[in-house]
């Protein structure tokens, strides 16, 4: 193949925690077919985890590797790929300063994935290449990294449950090093901080019909068991899992570097990460066997890098998981749907026809959503400081898919009403805090139109007239709460955009 000529071709760097790898694939015949793989070992983890940053050796280490990455590409005229890091570098405080000494160095640009950005594209991949398996019920997916433990609940269609746990293979380790060194029956301590780690994840009256894992260590962990791989995962038994647990729980890392011939800071991985998948197995008791396909992120971002309709098609995947998933942590919090569901359309019908008058991307239609969804959850715990607790709440989910600064921006929306957003809101840049100000003027309009609870307007219109945005709906029922709360709302809206909202509304004849 003359590789200079061949379309359709992208690459993805890697920065992980123990090694940095690269993808090159291709798209044929809408899949993407891997035409090249390469890794090289660092050691970004032991710096990150135990000095909280990256040293100048591994970070001489990592630039020497990614300028044989460069090398390498130039056969496949590939100029700039895409690099993204996940949990090591989004965790090391001197993130800004390698991110930019690779951009010196290398002439790379690296994007640095939050955990459910991560997660977001590896559970995308999962449930891509297990398509053909057709799950009946429920699966629980998790993804266990090295630094961080992603888990989800699929219903089939969608996610319907996520949580990122900041405890990985690599990260466990570390942190309980002093403890290792110290007790004779480590593995006794591992089986308590694992079950007490994932307790926190109240899954108790989901039914559970399936197990996904993969992540860290999965292929040697299924050829251990002796899973063979169909299709695009391994099936490993459960009861082969428990077997291999139980042979090496009371082990040294020593000891089990003996055993299987590898190095001992493998053997140390391949140790926390069998505790991990032995704990995960727990959620789901019933389950014969584990579905393991071997995924990293790297597949995930190339898989939409080469569609040719990678924007749309990831905009539409992330929309539906995330809003499923904030639907189910708005019934914990006993939100009122019916209404977070009005709120959501009047939001997004204001979004859409105000373009104009707002000029932001289509991107930030979904923070309306997720505000509306979310906006009540603070009245579960005090209707006193409900938008206090609001943000509070959302400030500190994990959202699916979404980036730390995106998490923000629900929150401050969903929960400004009542707070101070310049104070809240002051680390943001002040193109940053316009956005919000701008998404929360809409918001706080929205929710003013459905002030009762009772979806009274129905066909809402809006319109740009001049000095006016006008507002048109029809209804049934007395609206007077609704024009009240209108009138508050509205000065924060002349505040923000300069313009006067006017609520006009047509009664039905009796």
């Amino acid at each position: 193949m003359n590789k200079k000529n061949a379309p359709n071709i992208g690459a993805v760097i890697e920065i992980g925690t123990n090694h940095v790898k690269l993808r090159v694939s291709q798209l044929v015949k809408g899949k993407a077919q891997t035409l090249d793989y390469l890794e090289y070992p660092v050691s970004l983890g032991r710096d990150v985890y135990g000095s909280g940053s990256v040293s100048f050796e591994s970070l001489r280490e990592l630039s020497a590797a990614l300028s044989k990455f460069s090398s390498a590409l130039l056969s496949y005229n590939i100029e700039k790929p895409r690099v993204v890091s996940c949990t090591t570098l989004l965790e090391a405080k001197n993130r800004a300063l390698v991110a930019d000494q690779i951009r010196v160095r290398n002439g790379m640009d690296v994007e640095i994935l939050g955990g459910s950005q991560e997660k977001a594209y590896i559970f995308s991949e999962m449930r891509h290449q297990l398509a053909q398996e057709k799950l009946e019920g429920n699966t629980f997916a998790a993804y266990v990294g090295s630094g961080s433990i992603g888990l989800s609940v699929f219903d089939g269609e969608k996610a319907v449950y996520f949580q990122n746990i900041p405890v990985g293979t690599r990260k466990l380790y570390d942190v309980l090093g002093e403890l290792r060194r110290q007790a004779q029956d480590f593995h006794f301590i591992m089986d308590e901080y694992m079950e007490a780690l994932l307790s926190r994840m109240n899954l108790s009256g989901v039914p559970l019909q399936n197990l996904v894992i993969t992540g860290s260590r999965i292929e040697q962990i299924a050829k251990l068991c002796g899973a063979k791989k169909t299709g695009g995962a391994y099936r490993i038994e459960s009861q082969k899992l428990q077997e291999l647990y139980e042979s090496l729980r009371s082990m040294t890392a020593g000891a089990i570097a003996a055993r299987y011939g590898i190095p001992e800071r493998q053997a140390a991985l391949l140790y926390t990460a069998v505790f991990i998948y032995r704990g995960l197995m727990d959620f789901c008791p019933q389950a014969g066997e584990v579905l393991a396909p071997p995924v990293d992120v790297s597949q995930g971002v190339i898989r939409y890098m080469l569609s040719p309709k990678a924007g749309a098609e990831w905009a539409a995947f992330l929309r539906e998981n995330a809003l499923s998933c904030a639907q189910t942590a708005a019934k914990a919090f006993r939100c009122d749907q019916a209404h977070s569901q009005t709120v959501g359309g009047y939001a997004c019908k204001l979004f859409d026809r105000l373009k104009k008058l707002h000029g932001l991307p289509a991107s930030k239609r979904l923070i309306l959503e997720l505000a509306a969804v979310l906006h009540s959850c603070g009245g579960f715990v005090s209707a006193r400081q409900h938008s206090r607790c609001t943000f509070d709440i959302i400030r500190g989910m994990d959202l699916f898919g979404l980036s730390s600064q995106e998490v923000l921006e629900v929150a401050l929306v969903a929960g400004g009403e009542g707070l101070d957003l310049d104070a809240e809101a002051a680390g943001l840049s002040q193109g940053e805090r316009i956005t919000i100000s701008k998404l929360s003027a809409i918001f706080r309009l929205a929710n003013a139109l459905d002030k009762s609870h009772q979806g009274k307007l129905r066909n809402l219109k809006a319109a740009l007239d001049e000095d006016r945005v006008l507002l048109k709906a029809e209804s049934s029922k007395n609206t007077l709460l609704e024009r009240w709360a209108f009138e508050e709302a509205a000065g924060y809206f002349k505040d923000v955009f300069g313009l006067s909202p006017e609520l006009a509304v047509k009664f039905d004849m009796i």
